[in-house]
């Protein structure tokens, strides 16, 4: 992709991400839908989208949006979560099951034990199988190992009813259609378990932040801008976390949080090289100011970063 038509991908992705934060879901629908052409390898416009279509209530062309993001990235924790949550609008628990199933596991290899227990748990949640129990039992057990015993007990707790009772024979699952009077609807269950959508949080945030920066409350604008950055950054979002780095950067162009968190973000997606000249002009910028603290402690950031690099050992 040339920087050209890269520059306008950015552009159009993000007046997609301003359109959603004002509301303009049409508009946003849109801009990503753009983007997609724009950039026809990358995942991030079409998980949008998908997202989009879902709040338009347009869950089977969510679903065929989400399924060509995962045609890309087939791990992509955003677009496996947002097929999931489309086929339970559109009461297809069998495929949804298989689709929280396939996020645990993409989770668990990605040492995410905590966030794949959630995601068996909702499996659990609309189809409780003795195969699910299992999994799950197992997966608490990598989870004590991995962060301790209570961390684990605090998630299996809350698969707990779903561990310890096997379904009658011949009931109905929770999130199945059913024949009965009365039978649990599916999206309904799930809305009602779900945790915080990180996503949405930092819309919320940029928000936020573009509110602040209006106000004239530049610390606050940078506050937010990095809320916002973590919260897409745990999203599995990192262009939108990218850019709310970059929005940030317009209050508070010299914020050292603001720079070492680019920098973070730069070498989760592989660019060392521009997040070692980050640290080293923070490292001489902070020389220059006569600033020991701050200089401190971009040095102890860029050691954690780069242990063995001489350039950023102690003196």
């Amino acid at each position: 992709m040339s920087d050209s038509l890269f520059d306008r991908y950015r552009e159009v992705l993000r007046a997609g991400h301003v359109a959603v934060l004002r509301g303009r879901l049409e508009d946003a629908a849109a801009s990503y839908r753009e983007a997609a052409l724009l950039a026809a390898d990358r995942a991030v416009p079409r998980t949008a989208l998908g997202s989009v279509q879902l709040r338009l209530g347009q869950p089977e062309q969510a679903l065929a949006t989400f399924d060509e993001a995962l045609a890309l990235a087939p791990a992509d924790d955003a677009a496996l979560l947002g097929r999931a949550q489309a086929l339970v609008v559109l009461e297809r628990p069998d495929d949804a099951a298989a689709t929280f199933d396939t996020l645990a596991d993409a989770r668990r290899t990605a040492g995410r034990h905590a966030d794949a227990g959630d995601a068996l748990r909702r499996a659990l949640e609309i189809q409780p199988t003795a195969a699910r129990r299992q999994r799950y039992q197992e997966l608490a057990d990598e989870l004590r190992q991995a962060v301790g015993a209570a961390e684990a007990e605090r998630a299996l707790a809350r698969a707990l009813r779903y561990l310890e009772t096997e379904p009658a024979q011949g009931e109905p699952l929770p999130a199945e259609p059913a024949t009965s009077p009365e039978p649990a609807p599916p999206e309904p269950a799930v809305a009602r378990t779900a945790p915080p959508d990180p996503a949405r949080q930092g819309e919320a945030f940029l928000l936020a932040s573009e509110e602040a920066a209006a106000r004239g409350d530049a610390p606050g604008a940078v506050t937010a801008a990095i809320s916002a950055a973590h919260a897409f950054r745990d999203a599995n979002h990192p262009v939108a976390a990218l850019d709310a780095c970059t929005r940030g950067l317009g209050s508070g162009p010299d914020d050292v949080g603001l720079h070492l968190l680019i920098a973070e973000l730069a070498l989760e997606r592989g660019a060392v090289g521009p997040a070692g000249d980050t640290y080293r002009s923070l490292l001489r910028l902070a020389e220059i100011d006569g600033d020991p603290a701050t200089h401190e402690r971009v040095a102890a950031a860029a050691r954690a970063a780069f242990p063995d690099d001489p350039r950023f050992a102690p003196t």
